[in-house]
């Protein structure tokens, strides 16, 4: 075989090795990406905070009236004279403020947080009676909640770094009133010496406890913005209704209401995260 013809067949030689050998490069599985664990979540929502909120609260509450006198009061809600139990429906507007501190554990957050707020929840009741052989009389219960505070725990989760959702639970706190007042509806009844005509009011501090929870969500460099449901109960409170006419006996207890002072408060709120 002459020169020329060995260098032909050495060049298809080394053709046909390249494109097997490519051929078989082709055939092996590609490289498997290397694998990255995703970051974990910057602590952003650890540390103190303080705030504003602003909301409207409402409470369906009852108010039991207990007669204590056996001459004239007991009879009197045995004939349906005077009533054994009011409605009462607590609203009114609810803001103030808050602070708490966050720890952040990757998508968890858990923290404390205590808040004080102005409240006018308030409700009217009166009731309009007439029954033989009593005088027709008017009975008037109003509540109100003047304010509200409670310190709860509060454990959350972050469906994105951004925007948090938790629930809390904790106690309350708040300054109740009531005050209930009984008419005889004939002219120059009350508040002269009528013993049909009593009245009693209450004002004190009470403790209770308190759950909800929200959505909170970063609006801004250190600003959160959130929406709480809180659900307060301040129990029950009882306190004396006196007759008006004593005719120099003294103070005579002619009926005990009881009042709870319970209900719902929904409210907006901003956050400046130190």
């Amino acid at each position: 075989m002459t020169r020329r013809g060995l260098a032909a067949v050495a060049i298809v030689t080394a053709g046909a090795t390249c494109l097997a050998a490519a051929a078989f490069a082709a055939d092996l599985p590609a490289k498997a990406p290397a694998y990255k664990a995703a970051p974990a979540l910057a602590a952003g929502w650890s540390g103190f905070y303080a705030g504003l909120n602003a909301g409207y609260g409402w409470g369906a509450g009852s108010t039991n009236l207990v007669a204590l006198d056996p001459i004239l009061f007991i009879p009197a809600q045995t004939f349906g004279a005077l009533p054994t139990s009011l409605s009462s429906h607590l609203s009114g507007f609810v803001g103030g403020g808050q602070i708490g501190y966050n720890w952040q554990i990757d998508r968890a957050v858990v923290g404390l947080e205590t808040d004080i707020a102005y409240s006018g929840m308030k409700s009217d009741s009166t009731l309009s009676t007439f029954a033989f052989p009593f005088p027709p009389m008017t009975t008037t219960q109003t509540n109100k909640v003047t304010w509200l505070g409670t310190a709860r725990a509060r454990l959350g989760w972050l469906w994105t770094p951004s925007v948090l959702a938790y629930a809390s639970g904790g106690l309350a706190y708040g300054g109740v009133k009531a005050s209930t007042n009984v008419n005889v509806d004939v002219a120059g009844s009350c508040p002269t010496a009528n013993v049909l005509c009593a009245t009693g009011s209450l004002s004190e501090t009470r403790l209770g406890w308190s759950a909800g929870g929200g959505i909170e969500a970063l609006i801004a460099s250190n600003w959160t913005a959130r929406i709480d449901y809180l659900y307060f109960d301040l129990g029950s409170a009882s306190y004396p209704v006196i007759s008006t006419a004593n005719f120099g006996f003294g103070e005579t207890e002619v009926m005990r209401p009881e009042v709870k002072f319970n209900g719902h408060v929904v409210r907006a709120g901003v956050n400046y995260h130190f």
